[in-house]
């Protein structure tokens, strides 16, 4: 962040309209339309009573509101940010790194490692290179522990590794709100055709308290297919996505435009996380995939559930 972005100073006007800036997503967008009302009264109700008087430092009142908002929703995908977060993305001609780490372990097993999910023209082909590696593995360990998120379809790719390619499978839905009604639409996810298949074989998804939003989707979806053991600590409980809004003054606010729906369960992680099959703490649950997927017992671990 610049010198220049560091020294902003935020005065009364300026905090007044960006909390009516917040307070009109809100009301417009957020895909609960009265928890939406509801919040959107409470900012101003905050305003009214000079809650936000003593504000001059946008970095603290981006947090103070993100606070406030998580609090009355209990939605962790709820944010202001103060600073954009494409400032220091890579320029369009520089290739986007598809967060994936392939490793062949000890006995047969394959290994990878999924930082986020990153849109399926990046995706999709690093997908198809790391399981053509690894098609010929006895069973496979995905890592999703520090998997932050991502885009959907992506998700939906590389579920379809793992369900049967001669049978339509309908993964997850996104149910998003049409702006500024009740009303809302449907968008959803199906398996689709890949250059290799893993079927018959064991899976082991690993998770833990960093695993958030899109890397809670793949856990989710699969477990409830019953094509996967869930190893690890419960996920944060991420399930409502939202683009970012830019109210000006360099401050940004996500306020979730749409909700996860499992057309199985007919709910999500939100806000309960995942929950593993095998608990495990975070630094034994490797330790245990791997036990696992070799076949040999596995010791009850403690967990923080």
């Amino acid at each position: 962040m610049s010198d220049a972005t560091q020294s902003v100073s935020l005065d009364q006007a300026t905090v007044r309209q960006l909390i009516d800036g917040i307070a009109v997503k809100l009301r417009e967008d957020y895909v609960f339309p009265d928890k939406g009302v509801q919040a959107a009264d409470a900012l101003e109700k905050s305003l009214a009573e000079n809650a936000y008087a003593g504000v001059t430092d946008p970095s603290k009142f981006a947090v103070q509101l993100t606070e406030q908002l998580r609090a009355m929703t209990k939605d962790s995908h709820m944010r202001v940010i103060f600073g954009s977060p494409f400032r220091n993305q890579p320029l369009p001609s520089a290739p986007q790194d598809a967060g994936f780490e392939v490793k062949r372990l000890d006995g047969n097993i394959g290994y990878i490692h999924l930082a986020r999910f990153v849109p399926p023209e990046v995706f999709n082909p690093a997908a198809d290179d790391a399981m053509r590696r690894l098609s010929d593995t006895a069973a496979l360990i995905i890592d999703m522990q520090d998997n932050g998120g991502g885009h959907p379809a992506s998700v939906a790719y590389l579920a379809s590794f793992f369900l049967d390619p001669g049978t339509r499978v309908h993964i997850n839905d996104l149910i998003w709100r049409n702006r500024g009604t009740s009303t809302f639409r449907t968008e959803s996810f199906w398996n689709s055709p890949t250059p290799v298949s893993y079927l018959g074989k064991p899976v082991y998804v690993m998770v833990g308290p960093k695993t958030y939003s899109a890397g809670e989707e793949f856990a989710y979806d699969l477990q409830v297919l019953k094509r996967v053991t869930v190893v690890g600590e419960k996920t944060r409980g991420g399930a409502n996505p939202g683009g970012l809004n830019d109210l000006g003054s360099d401050l940004f606010v996500v306020v979730p435009t749409g909700r996860a729906e499992n057309p199985i369960t007919r709910g999500n992680w939100g806000g309960v996380g995942v929950h593993p099959d095998v608990p495990a703490t975070p630094e034994a649950t490797q330790e245990t995939a791997i036990a696992l997927a070799k076949g040999q017992p596995v010791t009850p671990l403690a967990s923080r559930q």
